[in-house]
């Protein structure tokens, strides 16, 4: 009878102890779920990537974007876009060594080296990226209203190969049209709007121009207007453009 008794008590002290610890289990996975219920979630960012191209399009959510991928030139463009406003970084691509052994080997050998290019069948130079970025560096960059930007920028490569193509017209006339023929195709910076505005002496086709490029340039609220336009009824119509 004893050792019935004493079964007993065993079987409702496991039992006990069972029930409690699962309580205690339930109770701990409650709190967790509620602590992160009540985590505020980060606001999302939208990420592009230009290159030569557009090479990514993306929401980013997190507290670390992570991004490796080839790229199709030597630079890329990181934007940022939330809220209203937008961040950008400039970041060069890396041209991966051939291998290894290859470095080594010449490091051996004394020489003075830089990384040999690696090349597509075409020959061309291939590029790659390897990024991380937190959300708190973005901070440090400057911030610029997203109403009136523009994205992506053309390339400093294609936009030289079109200046000098346009520089190479004999006629006024002529290099109008070649702004005109492809200004909707990228976004350009101030700086290169000034330099397609200077190769266009006439103040009256060069405001022509600047109502072309309005569009498609970013921070065009900050050209040097009086730089570009000496003619007072000019310079008051370019100002009013840019309003």
């Amino acid at each position: 009878m004893r050792s019935v008794t004493l079964s007993l008590l065993t079987l409702l002290f496991s039992t006990f102890s069972y029930t409690g610890n699962a309580q205690q289990e339930t109770q701990s996975s409650a709190a967790m779920e509620s602590l992160l219920s009540d985590t505020p979630a980060l606001p999302s960012w939208r990420v592009l990537v230009a290159g030569e191209t557009l090479l990514l399009d993306s929401v980013w959510t997190d507290s670390l974007w992570q991004w490796s991928a080839p790229c199709d030139g030597p630079f890329v463009t990181l934007r940022f876009e939330a809220k209203g406003s937008y961040c950008e970084r400039v970041m060069p691509c890396d041209s991966p060594m051939e291998s290894d052994s290859l470095r080594a080997a010449e490091k051996e050998n004394g020489r003075e080296m830089d990384a040999p290019l690696s090349k597509d069948s075409d020959g061309l130079t291939c590029y790659a990226i390897n990024v991380e970025i937190h959300r708190s560096q973005l901070d440090s960059l400057p911030h610029y209203p997203l109403l009136g930007s523009c994205f992506p920028l053309i390339s400093e490569r294609a936009f030289q190969r079109w200046l000098n193509a346009i520089n190479a017209l004999t006629f006024e006339s002529d290099k109008c049209r070649a702004i005109d023929s492809r200004q909707h195709q990228s976004c350009l910076t101030q700086d290169q709007v000034i330099q397609l505005l200077n190769l266009i002496p006439s103040e009256d086709r060069r405001l022509l121009i600047l109502k072309g490029l309005v569009p498609h340039t970013n921070l065009i609220q900050q050209l040097p207007l009086d730089d570009l336009f000496h003619l007072q009824v000019f310079r008051t119509k370019a100002e009013e453009m840019l309003r």
